[in-house]
């Protein structure tokens, strides 16, 4: 007893005594785990102060650190900060209503993996996911072999090392959505104990025996290759791969697979569950492939060649009973109406988005079903009646884009679980009351919007629900702002532009939310002076105001700091306040069309993230600010329209970035010197000014410069020579970087307008002033009209083959126009007008099929007007003033000229025959004949011989013919 109790004793003290000495080394990690964590530090690029936390002695309770309790060693590194929620389509779609940061904070990590983590020997746990790291994954870290998850993916990742087969008990492996390129996955045999496994949206398009080296790997039960451009499987080679028992989770979409896959599928597990197919070139063989896979629990099948009646397919799936998941949308399926998946019984989600369905909507027994998708087809008739029975748990509907007509049935306001209601652009009318939306106190998302729908609500109304995202664009929301809206206190998105609203800004509407990331309220009668509590609205990070198109007025207020972009075009406002300038971190600012005057502010040095300044259509003056100079990472300008003078500033600084350049119609001076160091321009528009001096052949160089209109100056000289070497004008592929600004409703669900950093553009064109809105690059013209520009057109202008419109007119061009003109064969208006051209039309003209305007007229041309393509549709209007041309369409018909004689003969041959012509061929005559004829006829032996040899060919020639 004694002796127990002594051993227990020890026992016990044993445990003390190492428990004591294990919680001493809690409180301390070890010392070569910490030194290799601050060097990975150094490794990394990190702003918000992110590993802040990293300092001190303890490294265990740094932030995204663990360590065992025991040791103090390095366990679990998790440097994940990015949390944002994208809700892209029915594959990601959640039961409830997701938390999501539509524009999160760049709290994210930059740099390169340092290969010092390959140190923290001890690891388990290594998760850097969702980052912006760059370069290669170090080799060495198929040392860590006690490395059971490894999360990679979201970054930029290069390279695959080999070394990764050394980490026998890894579990987890993810490394999605990189820039990783492999040539083979030989690697993965390794990987016994490997369960998980994604590596899409990366380059395996050199992997020929992929399916081989994925079948290694035998208790892999989730298989993510979605997006890697694999190649197509061969069905040969299927049979010596052994099918898989674990495979549940199989995502092949993305890589342009045709129907031969199916073949693997099948072969590679049995009891396959969730399996994603779309955005591949599947045709209607594989459905009957279905019948085999009775596993299934949710199939996905959009946008691949399903060409057939939407309802053949349904009788194959032997899973029909427990499928929950369906998705078969833009399919090309044959036109058909709504079938009956009533057989369905377990299905949750259910989504024929663009599957060219029509007839009437009708619905069979889903008493499970959470999500339909019945969006971009072609159902009509009016709403059925939703019987709250059918859809007790219905959370997301998407009826939008249909025909669907009458009024909206109050049955809607008893699906208590929406949270997403989606009913836009259709052609509902009526009223939405009290009674839609009384029990919808679920509702998240709402979007009625480009209906004939009027809301008639009580001012009073407290509603049940806390929206997040309201869409009611062309809809009728009343004379004022809704009363409503002032409960909401979760709004992100607010569109409620042309709505027929009326009145000024309320008070309250700071009020509404904390995280108000895009509000749009344009196209409305709103008037008045903007109220100063808007500067104190609460934003989300980077938001999105769009006020345009209304009657506000007054002067410009500083709008909270947080707005990205900024929309105040066509209203009222009549100049800056004193505070404006700390509206400094805008990025696009559009104050075009109002009536803005006096001089602008000297504060653009403050605008550091400013990248697109629209001024256009004011009364401003003075001269441009040099702070304009200061705006290094510009894309965009326009002054046009304004009364600006002087000289334009330096922006040297910002030719790294500036593309679009629109300073027409002012009273500016200079030189086109001032903008040869804008190397990227894309577009350079300075008409209507007083710009001086001549055309540089260092404009040349500019080789993305898609517009050119300098007309309206003063600019002399010649057009240089080396005007066709400018790239973007004479490659017909050339496409500029379109670059966008995010989507002005950032939820995914919605295209509210992108907007762009050129949308319009003023040209002359065809002879009129047009606005082209919606400005996609794909515009391509010369203007150097009135100007007094001299010499002869360039030749290698024709060489532009991507040219639309060319205006030389209003000029003192001489010479002729270009023989080879038809080459711009894509030129839609073409001017020569007003110059002193002479000679004659080029026939070459017949080939400009798509020219739909040509103005010849007040040149010096003569000669026929060449018939055949355009040039028969055309009238007087466009050669009038050419005393030298006949021909139709004019009245001076041309005399008549044989065939031999009406050969064109090119530039200064191209005259009558002239003097020395018929000299030079009376002297030809003279001598030729005189030096064989008269010779045979003085020496008759040799004249004897001529003739005996003519007669010979002759008669020989006469036998010869048929």
């Amino acid at each position: 007893m004694i002796r127990s109790r002594l051993y227990q004793l020890c026992v016990a003290t044993f445990l003390c005594i190492f428990l004591c000495h294990g919680s001493l080394h809690a409180e301390t990690c070890a010392e070569t785990d910490k030194q290799a964590l601050l060097k990975l530090k150094e490794g990394f690029v990190h702003g918000m102060n992110l590993l802040s936390s990293w300092n001190g002695d303890d490294c265990c309770i740094w932030k995204g650190v663990s360590c065992n309790n025991l040791t103090g060693h390095v366990t679990s590194l998790r440097l994940r900060f990015s949390n944002s929620t994208r809700v892209e389509d029915l594959n990601y779609l959640l039961d409830t209503m997701p938390d999501m940061e539509f524009f999160g904070a760049p709290t994210v990590l930059g740099g390169k993996i340092d290969s010092s983590i390959c140190e923290l020997q001890h690891l388990t746990f290594l998760d850097l996911s969702h980052n912006y790291l760059q370069g290669d994954i170090p080799k060495c870290i198929g040392s860590l072999g006690q490395l059971t998850h490894l999360k990679l993916a979201w970054n930029g990742l290069n390279y695959i090392p080999y070394a990764l087969s050394n980490l026998s008990n890894l579990q987890y492996l993810d490394l999605g959505k990189n820039n990783l390129v492999a040539r083979d996955l030989d690697w993965l045999s390794h990987l016994s104990t490997l369960r998980y496994l994604d590596l899409s949206r990366n380059n395996l398009g050199a992997v020929t025996d992929w399916p081989s080296s994925i079948s290694k790997v035998p208790f892999l039960s989730e298989l993510y290759v979605n997006d890697c451009g694999l190649p197509q499987v061969k069905p040969k080679s299927i049979s010596h791969i052994n099918s898989s028992t674990y495979l549940q989770i199989l995502s092949l979409s993305g890589n342009h697979f045709d129907s031969s896959i199916m073949s693997w599928v099948l072969n590679v597990s049995k009891v396959v569950r969730v399996l994603d197919l779309s955005h591949n070139e599947l045709d209607n063989g594989i459905i009957k492939t279905f019948n085999t896979l009775c596993q299934l629990k949710k199939l996905y099948l959009g946008s691949n060649k399903l060409s057939e009646q939407l309802s053949d397919y349904l009788p194959e799936f032997c899973s029909a009973k427990d499928l929950e998941v369906l998705n078969l949308d833009h399919n090309p399926f044959g036109k058909g109406l709504l079938p009956d998946f009533s057989l369905f019984s377990s299905l949750e989600r259910l989504s024929l988005q663009n599957t060219s369905t029509v007839g009437p909507l009708l619905f069979g027994h889903l008493p499970r079903l959470k999500a339909l998708d019945l969006s971009l087809n072609n159902l009509n008739g009016s709403l059925p009646v939703f019987e709250v029975t059918k859809f007790a748990s219905l959370h997301f509907l998407d009826l939008s884009h249909n025909k669907l007509s009458g009024r909206l049935p109050y049955s809607i306001g008893q699906l208590s679980n929406l949270w997403f209601l989606s009913i836009s652009s259709n052609e509902l009318n009526g009223d939405i009351s009290q009674e839609h939306v009384s029990n919808l106190s679920r509702l998240k998302i709402f979007d009625v919007s480009k209906n004939s729908l009027s809301f008639n609500l009580n001012p009073d109304l407290v509603p049940p629900f806390q929206l997040v995202a309201l869409y009611a664009s062309s809809c009728i929301l009343g004379h004022q702002f809704p009363l409503w809206l002032k409960q909401q206190k979760k709004l992100q998105v607010l569109q409620i532009s042309n709505t027929s609203i009326k009145g000024s800004f309320p008070e309250w509407l700071g009020d509404i939310s904390s995280n108000l990331l895009y509000i749009n309220v344009s196209h409305n009668k709103l008037s008045g002076v903007l109220p100063k509590s808007l500067s104190q609205i609460k934003t989300g990070l980077m938001s999105t105001w769009d006020f345009s198109f209304n009657n506000l007025s007054g002067p410009l207020l500083p709008f909270p700091p947080s707005v990205f972009e900024l929309f105040l075009s066509n209203n009222r406002f009549s100049g800056f306040a004193s505070s404006f300038c700390e509206t400094s971190s805008v990025t696009y600012l559009d104050l075009s069309s109002n009536a803005l005057k006096g001089p602008l502010p000297n504060c653009w040095e403050k605008f550091q993230r400013l990248e697109v300044l629209n001024l256009a259509n004011n009364s401003l003056s003075g001269r441009v600010p040099e702070s304009f100079g200061n705006l290094q990472g510009i894309l965009s300008i326009r002054l046009n329209n304004n009364h600006f003078f002087g000289e334009i500033p330096s922006l040297t600084l910002c030719k790294g970035s500036l593309r679009y350049v629109d300073f027409g119609d002012n009273n500016l001076e200079g030189t086109l010197q001032t903008w040869l160091d804008l190397e990227n321009l894309i577009v350079l528009r300075l008409r209507g000014n007083r710009i001086q001096g001549s055309i540089p052949t260092s404009i040349c160089n500019i080789l993305s410069l898609q517009i050119l209109d300098i007309s309206s100056n003063n600019i002399t000289g010649e057009i240089p020579q080396c005007i066709g070497h400018i790239s973007a004008m004479s490659d017909m592929e050339f496409r500029i970087e379109t670059v966008f600004y995010g989507t002005s409703a950032p939820l995914v669900f919605h295209d509210s307008g992108i907007g762009l950093y050129f949308e319009e553009i003023s040209l002359t064109w065809k002879g009129r002033n047009l606005e082209f809105e919606r400005f996609l690059g794909v515009l391509k013209a010369i203007d150097v009209s009135n100007n007094n520009l001299r010499g002869e057109i360039p030749e290698s202008i024709t060489s532009l083959d991507g040219l639309r419109s060319l205006n030389l007119s209003g000029n003192n061009l001489t010479g002729f126009i270009p023989d080879n003109i038809g080459r711009l064969m894509n030129l839609e208006s073409l001017d020569l007008s007003r110059n002193h051209l002479h000679g004659r039309i080029p026939r070459s003209f017949s080939n400009l099929n798509f020219l739909g305007y040509l103005n010849l007229s007040f040149n010096n041309l003569s000669g026929m007007i060449p018939t055949g393509g355009p040039l028969n549709t055309y009238d007087t209007t466009s050669y009038v003033g050419n005393t030298g041309l006949c021909g139709s369409p004019l009245e001076n018909q041309c005399p008549y000229v044989s065939p031999q004689r009406g050969r064109r003969v090119h530039k200064k041959e191209d005259e009558l025959l002239s003097f020395e012509f018929y000299l030079s061929m009376g002297l030809g005559f003279f001598v030729g004949f005189w030096s064989v004829c008269g010779t045979l006829l003085v020496k008759s032996p040799q004249g004897y011989a001529y003739f005996h040899w003519f007669i010979n060919v002759t008669i020989l020639s006469s036998l010869s013919r048929p």
